[in-house]
């Protein structure tokens, strides 16, 4: 009797264990999902108020759940790495990947998981090779877990693109991007969404590599799955017709580009409104591609337009409001406003000067345009809406700037035509 008294209390000690670690494992649940919820939200002081204590939880010896403990020191890291305290980031999601090996195993989706991680943290870190070490990883546990041929594994590809053009290698990037879209495509078809968007990555990575030709049949394709996906009216779409409309210009075919451009200013406008800088970035490109179709009075108003919301946004002394008052300076000498012209482009030198340097191309590109006007007497039959032909200014192509502040290029380097600003990675 009295054994069997000693087995029911054991029972019973056994059962409020377990009773008690399910609560407890329920409470750290419970502290991931109110720190995730707070990560979406703006007020910081919250979001470091849960995330601290799904943290303290989660270290507590009592604990024996891994994941949801390897998901709270994910939540303080993806925290930190909002706040660019990176080391601080990178070490909070090594102390989750330690949880999962021990209790998964190097391969596993749920290591994978912290390998992107902390490829992430490295990468931001501009620590490259480590960065490619731990995403490489996450992609050889998703393929060994769910296939090579699987949604998991397309993932991966597509991190490991990103951060090969983070890294500045768009070759690189190309191979990682083209096995994603093939995997894409075999398993979704031509009217996914996700499938647009890895062709449209490869497309970028293309043209930074070997030029806009090169890249015209991916952004086709993405512009074909994502309008198969979204309608041809979503946002979403603009930079695969941004980067069309430039294919178009460097095939010589201004009709095709303007249309391209067209629609490219309706999608800017409905998703950030009329004076935002993108819709001027559109307006200067369908202004330039204007003068080449001789609508001159189109180019006008589009490259007016432009320069208005520069400075307006961007202040009167931006290189990229220089660049808008340089184009429409040549526009308005070629019809005639010598005056008006001589202003405009006075400006944009010397703006481009102090930006950028009295040896800059582009800055001497912007002297010498400003020097031919100066040298040019304009006829006194001269009509106002036609273009003087005595020592005229070439019509310039549009001369890509640097961004405005707060969005860094993917390559920092002194731009070129064909790599006109406006395009991006859609994830």
């Amino acid at each position: 009797m009295s054994r069997m008294k000693s087995i029911v209390a054991l029972g019973s000690v056994l059962t409020t264990l377990v009773i008690v670690g399910n609560a407890q494992g329920s409470e750290l649940v419970t502290l991931n999902t109110i720190c995730q919820t707070a990560l979406k939200g703006t007020d910081v002081a919250v979001a470091e108020r849960e995330c601290q204590a799904a943290v303290e939880e989660a270290g507590s010896r009592r604990r024996n759940d891994p994941e949801p403990r390897a998901q709270a020191y994910d939540n303080l890291g993806d925290l930190l790495l909002a706040q660019t305290k990176l080391a601080e980031a990178e070490e909070s999601y090594r102390r989750g990947i330690s949880l999962r090996e021990r209790a998964f195993g190097k391969f596993s989706a749920e290591t994978a998981v912290s390998y992107e991680k902390i490829g992430n943290a490295l990468l931001k870190q501009k620590k490259y090779p480590d960065a490619e070490i731990l995403l490489a990883r996450a992609l050889e546990n998703r393929e060994k877990v769910f296939g090579e041929q699987s949604r998991e594994a397309a993932d991966s590809l597509n991190v490991l693109g990103l951060a090969a053009v983070i890294a500045g290698n768009p070759a690189k990037a190309e191979g990682y991007f083209q096995r994603c879209a093939q995997i894409r495509e075999k398993l979704f078809g031509m009217r996914s969404a996700d499938v647009g968007r890895a062709y449209q990555n490869l497309a970028v990575a293309v043209q930074s590599s070997r030029g806009l030709e090169a890249a015209a049949p991916h952004y086709e394709k993405a512009l074909i799955a994502m309008e198969a996906a979204l309608g041809k009216d979503d946002p979403a779409l603009v930079e695969i017709v941004e980067g069309l409309a430039r294919v178009a210009s460097a095939r010589k075919n201004p009709r095709e580009a303007d249309a391209f451009w067209r629609r490219a200013l309706v999608l800017r406008e409905r998703a950030l409104g009329p004076e935002h800088a993108s819709v001027a970035m559109v307006l200067n490109e369908l202004g330039v591609n204007a003068m080449q179709l001789n609508q001159l009075d189109v180019a006008e108003q589009a490259l007016r337009r432009a320069l208005a919301i520069r400075e307006k946004v961007l202040g009167l002394n931006h290189l990229v409001t220089a660049e808008a008052a340089s184009n429409l300076g040549v526009l308005l000498h070629a019809k005639g406003d010598r005056p008006s012209a001589l202003i405009l482009l006075r400006h944009a030198a010397a703006v481009t000067h102090v930006g950028l340097g009295g040896a800059n191309a582009l800055t001497q590109s912007r002297w010498g345009n400003l020097s031919k006007v100066e040298q040019t007497a304009v006829p006194a039959s001269a009509p106002a809406d036609k273009p003087v032909a005595t020592q005229a200014v070439t019509p310039a192509k549009p001369e890509v700037a640097p961004k405005a502040a707060g969005k860094a290029p993917v390559k920092k380097e002194e731009k070129k035509e064909e790599k006109s600003s406006g395009w991006g990675w859609p994830f």
